[in-house]
């Protein structure tokens, strides 16, 4: 095969192309993943913004939304129990006692251990009313305000309470798949006493082949035990016809 002048020349010219194309690919990829790597950091640091930007207006609307709680059952306490102070002790017990009862259904307190506590609220409610009519001869509105402040001390301490009777294992198996351990436990138990019983049956069948073999070899085994026979019996009367002919000699 003949060689054009020039031949070598033009592969190099090649070469370079070549080479110079993988170099503008590479610079193509580095330019995008620049430009994607640049991007991603904006948006980053535009979804921290929001982030933060949301986290600050709950918690601002929280706020105020608790004033304006806080403020509502203060003016009820003074209209209703004829100061603000009976107001502002209500809606701290109230929020404590939701908690409290929010903790108690998440940790799966039993729900007669719960309803304890409410019988134990009604109770104390009415204590707090007799108390202050009785003793401190008060008016109806102190009453009121003293029975509910009973009662929602008594519902929340019985509440706290109720928390130690908190099952671990209970809880916990809230969030394992019983079931499917069951049925892997049901499926293991099965799969040894199927392998049980392969062994089982493989010993049976080798007993019975190691038995089969011992029967088809006991003929030769017979055989070879009288052709010793034989042959030891023909050993000891070449011995005793040595015998006498050295005997016969020595005559």
């Amino acid at each position: 095969m003949s060689e054009t002048p020039g031949g070598s020349s033009e592969r190099e010219g090649f070469s370079d192309d070549i080479a110079q194309l993988i170099l503008a690919v590479r610079a193509l990829i580095g330019g995008h993943w620049s430009l994607f790597t640049a991007e991603l950091g904006a948006i980053s640091r535009d979804a921290v913004g929001v982030l933060l930007g949301a986290i600050a207006v709950i918690t601002l609307l929280t706020a105020a939304l608790l004033a304006l709680l806080i403020t509502l059952f203060m003016l009820l306490g003074a209209a209703l129990f004829g100061s603000m102070i009976w107001g502002a002790a209500h809606v701290t017990l109230l929020l404590l006692v939701v908690a409290a009862a929010i903790t108690s259904a998440v940790l799966q307190i039993t729900a007669t251990r719960r309803a304890r506590s409410f019988a134990l609220a009604l109770f104390g409610g009415a204590i707090g009313a007799l108390l202050v009519l009785s003793v401190f001869s008060g008016s109806a509105g102190p009453a009121a305000g003293a029975s509910l402040l009973f009662a929602l001390t008594f519902l929340l301490v019985d509440l706290l309470v109720g928390l130690a009777t908190f099952d671990m294992q209970r809880f916990t198996d809230r969030f394992r798949p019983l079931a499917t351990e069951h049925e892997l436990r049901a499926t293991l138990d099965a799969v040894d006493d199927l392998r049980d019983e392969a062994a089982s049956a493989f010993a049976e069948e080798v007993g019975g082949a190691v038995g089969a073999a011992d029967a088809a070899i006991a003929p030769a085994r017979k055989a070879v035990r009288a052709a010793a026979d034989a042959l030891r019996g023909i050993a000891d009367r070449l011995r005793e016809r040595r015998g006498t002919a050295d005997e016969g000699d020595d005559a």
